[in-house]
């Protein structure tokens, strides 16, 4: 049944061919740039442990300077 849609989705009279040529115009260097190194998913984990530290130590100043009672 999918093999069925396949060949119906892809009939060669009705799909161009690409090729690696089609897609060379596309930068490469836009394609593997990272920010400092790191991808997005390792930013996102940085960026949500950076927030919280944020949070545990806002905290601990508001307990220690008496401003939040538990």
């Amino acid at each position: 049944m999918l093999d069925d849609l396949r060949k119906g989705a892809f009939d060669d009279a009705d799909r161009e061919a690409t090729t690696a040529e089609d897609f060379s115009s596309i930068p490469q260097e836009k394609a593997k740039r990272k920010f400092l190194g790191m991808t997005a998913v390792e930013r996102m984990f940085l960026i949500i442990f950076l927030f919280i530290n944020v949070l545990v130590i806002g905290a601990a100043i508001l307990l220690i300077t008496g401003r939040l009672v538990l």
